[in-house]
């Protein structure tokens, strides 16, 4: 859960950086000339997971290599903890779901700004969301049945983190699909909520606040 966590929130902030920077640049205003917002916001999402994805790939094989070398028996035991149950394609399904969430908001959070400093306004709120799933994690994993920790897990923002979180004690399957399904669900809806708000803050000087980035959802960058 705290590795999925950190992978998250590193690829959403490599894409609000480099959006920003794009922005202060005016690069996002000759981009949107000759793309919809929406292409524009899928190639940049991707394009960072790839990137985020091959770092963890490199990583991983060295960290993979050198257990199997100098620790070869936890190394069987890690591997029967991926491999077993599913747990890695569980943990791929999660991080994807995740990631969508958090790097188009962050994307849309980062067209509006052009320093960091601007993205604190906006990005307050949402780290205190980011910490919730930070001081369940802990007790997900030692009480994976609680009744808070069941209920955080269904709350789409928490659900990657939890749910990865509460896998080794084995949840029911119809519990683990229907949490991913709704997560899948609000991340298409916060695809369509970013791509709106994208278009605007690409285009607009307006000074950032939650205001101005609901008017921009609400109005479509028009």
């Amino acid at each position: 859960g705290f590795l999925l966590w950190s992978l998250i929130i590193t690829g959403a902030s490599i894409l609000l950086n480099s959006v920003m920077e794009e922005k202060s640049n005016k690069i996002l205003e000759v981009l949107l000339s000759s793309a919809s917002a929406t292409e524009i916001l899928t190639g940049k999402v991707v394009g960072v997971a790839l990137v985020t994805l091959t770092m963890l790939g490199g990583w991983g094989l060295i960290g993979a290599l050198a257990l199997a070398n100098f620790a070869p028996t936890q190394a069987a035991m890690v591997g029967d903890i991926l491999w077993g149950g599913g747990m890695l394609a569980w943990f791929a399904a999660f991080m994807i779901g995740g990631y969508m969430m958090y790097a188009v908001l962050f994307a849309a959070i980062g067209s509006f700004c052009e320093t960091p400093r601007d993205a604190q306004t906006l990005m307050g709120p949402i780290m205190m969301i980011l910490v919730v799933p930070m001081i369940t994690m802990q007790m997900a994993l030692q009480t994976p049945d609680a009744p808070v920790i069941k209920i955080l897990s269904w709350i789409p923002l928490f659900t990657p983190f939890l749910m990865i979180a509460r896998m080794p004690s084995d949840p029911p399957t119809i519990e683990v699909i229907g949490a991913m399904a709704g997560m899948f669900a609000f991340a298409l809806f916060m695809v369509w909520i970013a791509g709106r708000a994208f278009r605007a803050g690409a285009l607009s000087d307006v000074k950032l606040s939650w205001k101005s980035f609901g008017a921009a959802v609400k109005g479509g960058g028009r």
